[in-house]
């Protein structure tokens, strides 16, 4: 029990420990970062950061984390889980992980495990995460996920048409244009079903009682780029 309590401890102490590390790696002064945090809309005082990077501070609220990465240019939880400086990290009380698997965990990677102490006769710190099962509570995060694999896949698709049709423009001999224009044709027919799949996951998700759509730089920009090739429905759905 005693290990429980004394956790949030350390846990701050590592995350003093990363800000102190990332803070100097970039010759940035305490009252620099202090100042970057003001300037981001929440104030970090000077003597907090020194406090916190001494000890004498023993607690890092999440606003704090998140502040304090966005001024340093850091992934929040790079400051939470030393990866690249540390063999093991205490991501849970106890629970003793590779500092990459706790980012991926932190993130909600599909294919990460969530840390665990060690119990007798198991000998590794992670388990599979059940979040992922269809319907439960991360759902819409691998959705979400879904949504942006297929908008990149998709707009590499219209990428290579768009460079197949300026090719055939400058080519002279009409045999070799029209096979680049039907080879561009077949790229957009890709586009089209990545865009199909794209709305079946929007719909998805949409089931699942997901109040927001993804509108990540992909899947915007994929949608965007295809707006005159959408699926039948489509056009309708997104005027509702």
């Amino acid at each position: 029990m005693e290990q429980k309590e004394e956790w949030p401890e350390r846990l701050a102490a590592t995350i003093a420990g990363e800000v102190h590390r990332y803070r100097r790696n970039q010759k940035m002064s305490a009252q620099r970062l202090s100042d970057r945090c003001a300037e981001l809309g929440m104030e970090v005082p000077r003597a907090v950061i020194s406090n916190l990077e001494n000890g004498r501070r023993t607690s890092v609220s999440v606003a704090e984390l998140l502040v304090l990465a966005a001024a340093l240019d850091v992934p929040p939880a790079a400051l939470v889980f030393p990866i690249g400086y540390a063999e093991e990290t205490e991501a849970l009380p106890g629970a003793l992980t590779p500092p990459y698997e706790a980012v991926r965990w932190f993130g909600g990677e599909e294919q990460s495990a969530a840390p665990q102490a060690p119990t007798p006769g198991v000998s590794a710190p992670l388990r599979h995460l059940s979040w992922r099962a269809e319907g439960a509570a991360g759902e819409a995060l691998s959705g979400y996920r879904r949504a942006e694999r297929i908008a990149e896949t998709g707009l590499k698709y219209t990428d290579r048409a768009d460079h197949m049709r300026a090719d055939a423009y400058d080519l002279e001999e009409k045999p070799a244009r029209d096979a680049l224009v039907q080879a561009a044709q077949k790229q957009d027919d890709k586009a089209r079903g990545e865009l199909t799949s794209l709305m079946q996951v929007l719909d998805t998700l949409h089931d699942l009682g997901a109040t927001v759509e993804p509108n990540t730089l992909h899947v915007s920009l994929f949608r965007q780029t295809t707006r005159g090739n959408q699926p039948s429905g489509t056009q309708e759905r997104e005027s509702e």
